[in-house]
């Protein structure tokens, strides 16, 4: 049986009345107007049918613009890129169209929890690599490696990070192409908070690496760039031949993406960019606010990230099961937030919160969770 996503468990039990629910990875922001209403407009206009299972061509041919403007990649948008149900969709038909029974993907730990569960449908075995607070929640080479076997077909790396907030340099995932080079390991690149960083951090994609390309399959999503989570549109790129297992398992298990979506997902990507700088500016005040909140606190500590939108908070000096440490605060101050624990075994000790949620509900969650923790 399939382990179920902690994160929407805890979303959906979380939802009593006057619990601040700092759960899911959700903007509370709007779609963007223009967004919108260029899916009203085609809808009226009959994009309301199937279509192909890769995608609309226009959007693909969207997709690969940007991906060469500002990734610095470049992909056939015919043959290498795959419109899907989300990157949820584009991580599960990836782990399907890469894994025969037994192969083993490395993933990070702490890391986001659908990995597993997508990996084991697949027929193959999660296996953490960890990462450690010490080293910034980054990967060190030399534990990765000794990880691998000849069954480890599979090395995902997700930057910027769910749940840590870390940002990878393009020296470190350097080093990790060539461990993965030196393997004979696919690469997914998990990149669905690329434009959520901090600091004077810049996302690079794991792609650009030195022999990097050929074995990388980059996964993005619109969903957190645009606040598009309900809009279900992600996509993959990489190698023809992994692309098209991807596009043939899209047909077989969903059809095809929502045809209105993807004309919201044109709109977004082909219109102005400056909706989303706003709201990242809006995230790096919540987490400026929230971080220095919780450490405040005594007993907890929460590293400031430098992407995603996250705060990964250190509860263990207070209680050692971050579990038990959740249910307090659940029962005490009426927060929710999630278990490092149900992000990895390195997770345990941590409650992860999302500063997505309004600056109204972040300054009440840290006021009720420090009255509840000094009583």
């Amino acid at each position: 049986m399939l382990p179920v996503s902690a994160v929407r468990v805890l979303s959906d039990s979380s939802k009593g009345s006057g619990v601040i629910r700092l759960t899911a990875g959700d903007p509370d922001f709007k779609t963007p107007k223009h967004i919108v209403e260029a899916a009203l407009r085609e809808a009226e206009e009959g994009l309301t049918h199937y279509t192909s299972s890769a995608g609309l061509p226009q959007l693909r041919e969207a997709i690969a613009r940007k991906l060469r403007t500002e990734n610095a990649l470049s992909y056939d948008p015919m043959r290498e890129i795959a419109v899907t149900n989300g990157g949820t969709g584009a991580l599960a038909l990836t782990f399907l169209a890469l894994l025969n029974p037994g192969d083993r993907v490395l993933i990070p730990d702490p890391g986001w929890t659908n990995y597993k569960p997508m990996i084991i449908a697949a027929g193959g075995e999660a296996v953490g690599y960890p990462l450690r607070r010490e080293n910034g929640f980054k990967p060190n080479i030399s534990e990765l490696e000794a990880l691998v076997t000849d069954r480890t077909k599979v090395i995902v790396v997700n930057t910027p990070s769910n749940p840590t907030g870390a940002v990878y340099d393009k020296e470190l995932l350097g080093e990790l192409v060539e461990l993965a080079v030196k393997k004979n390991l696919y690469i997914v690149s998990d990149e669905v908070y690329e434009k959520v960083v901090f600091d004077g951090f810049s996302h690079v994609s794991t792609a650009t690496l030195p022999g990097a390309f050929e074995r990388t399959i980059t996964v993005n999503s619109l969903s957190k760039t645009y606040a598009m989570t309900g809009w279900r549109v992600g996509y993959a790129a990489g190698p023809e031949s992994v692309v098209s297992a991807i596009s043939a398992l899209n047909s077989a298990l969903n059809s095809c993406p929502p045809s209105v979506s993807q004309a919201a997902a044109i709109a977004a990507i082909n219109g102005p960019q400056d909706v989303v700088d706003k709201m990242v500016e809006e995230y790096k005040s919540r987490r400026n606010y929230f971080i220095a909140s919780l450490n405040e606190i005594p007993g907890v500590e929460a590293l400031r990230p430098s992407g995603a939108f996250y705060a990964f908070a250190d509860f263990s000096s207070i209680e050692k099961s971050s579990v038990k440490m959740n249910q307090r605060l659940l029962s005490d101050a009426r927060v929710a937030g999630i278990p490092g624990s149900a992000f990895g075994d390195a997770g345990e000790g941590y409650i992860r919160f999302s500063f997505a949620s309004s600056m109204e509900d972040l300054k009440e969650a840290a006021n009720r969770i420090s009255l509840a923790l000094r009583r």
